[in-house]
């Protein structure tokens, strides 16, 4: 990063960590969560109405799968269009990793996450999959996971009537999904999916289930905060180097279910659901920033201790201070804002890390180690897909499909 921006990410961690070392109470009080729909209040729906726009990246994304095998899961999604971007129900993603200056290959290829929304008239849809690992059969996995949840959520969200009975298909959704990896011979994937729903009594609630490290947040428009709903998945320590759970054949045919969590919470309208892969949020991280370490044992560091839960806490902060810095306009508008902003973040952190492997890339491991070990930042694949609450513009105008085009322009850029 450049030295200024560089010095206004310090001093902004720094008021971050010092808000969760003082025990500020966390949003965490505003989530509930467990393994079943019966751990989630029963609240009446309005049944969402008709599907206003479908988008999926990176490239083909859930369009890229064509099941062998018809009949034994939902796989609506392939029979429809997914291009409808739109500024209130948009995600995007690219590749943090090095690049080979003479052929222009990049490590890492193809990027293994996938993101999917599906915007209703009165609520909808959102799920990112990580696909374990590099190559062509992680991205398969996340590909099917993010295809076979959707698709079967299109066929069946329509008639739940309560927030439990959400829940319930989003956990059948996962069902689905993991019968298209083995059918279509994925690998493992991460995976969380999102319903976002207004209440008979006119709130507005998000339904989640996540298994991994992918996770969602809530932007709020009113405050600029981040908090994040998916964070009863993730209660102890975390190891950055393995996903907490797992679709796909993770013991050669089940899935590793270890942290699958159901969580709720009620968003105001306006407000921005979005969902990351590890290659974002991770980024955020005081010990990725190199601001904080782990562990207590070393009292010559000159780094502050944080626990896994202040460091969670003061990263979904830190969000909430670059989406409002990032923002061209200075604050978040839309669902596309918070997408872009993100990413154009996590690239700018880690150009540093990113060109020393670039240019060391004849040298020997220890020595990229030793060039590295300081720089801030996390190389992975980065995707964001993001939702905006409320009710969905009949129509996309002429400017609004203008807009898609520049942020395309701007993606393929970063």
């Amino acid at each position: 990063m450049a030295e200024g921006a560089s010095a206004f990410l310090g001093k902004m961690l720094r008021g971050a960590i010092a808000t969760v070392t003082k025990k500020v109470p966390s949003s965490r009080d505003q989530i509930t969560h467990g393994k079943t729909p019966k751990d989630i209040p029963a609240h009446r729906i309005s049944p969402l109405s008709d599907v206003m726009t479908r988008f999926t990246g990176p490239g083909a994304g859930v369009a890229g799968v064509h099941p062998s095998t018809e009949g034994e899961v939902s796989c609506n999604v392939c029979c429809e269009s997914w291009n409808d971007r739109h500024e209130r129900a948009d995600g995007a993603a690219v590749s943090l990793y090095d690049r080979e200056k003479a052929t222009g290959h990049q490590s890492g290829e193809p990027v293994a996450d996938v993101f999917g929304v599906v915007s209703y008239r009165n609520g909808g849809l959102l799920a990112v999959a990580d696909g374990v690992n590099w190559g062509q059969k992680s991205r398969l996995a996340a590909r099917c996971a993010v295809h076979g949840s959707l698709g079967y959520l299109e066929e069946h969200i329509k008639s739940a009537l309560t927030t439990q009975e959400v829940i319930a298909y989003l956990l059948r959704s996962f069902d689905n999904a993991q019968t298209l990896i083995l059918k279509e011979n994925g690998t493992l994937t991460t995976l969380v999916t999102c319903c976002v729903c207004q209440l008979v009594d006119g709130r507005w609630v998000v339904c989640a289930v996540n298994v991994g490290d992918s996770f969602a947040y809530v932007y709020s428009s009113q405050n600029g905060s981040v908090r994040e709903v998916t964070v009863f998945s993730h209660q102890g320590e975390r190891d950055m180097r393995l996903a907490g759970g797992t679709l796909g054949p993770f013991d050669g045919y089940s899935p590793d279910l270890g942290n699958l969590t159901c969580s709720f919470t009620f968003v105001e309208p306006d407000e921005i659901l979005f969902a990351t892969s590890d290659g974002v949020y991770d980024n955020f991280d005081p010990v990725v920033l190199k601001r904080a370490t782990p562990s207590s044992k070393d009292e010559s560091d000159a780094l502050p201790f944080m626990t896994q839960l202040e460091r969670d806490d003061a990263g979904a902060k830190l969000m909430g201070v670059i989406l409002r810095r990032e923002t061209p306009t200075g604050f978040v508008r839309n669902a596309s804002d918070v997408s872009m902003s993100l990413l154009r973040y996590v690239v700018s952190l880690t150009e540093g890390k990113r060109r020393v492997f670039e240019e060391m890339m004849d040298s020997n491991k220890q020595e990229i180690s030793a060039r590295t070990r300081e720089l801030p930042g996390k190389l992975d694949h980065a995707t964001v897909g993001a939702l905006q609450v409320g009710f969905f513009p009949t129509d996309p105008s002429e400017e609004q499909k203008k807009k898609c085009a520049t942020l395309a322009l701007e993606l393929g850029n970063l």
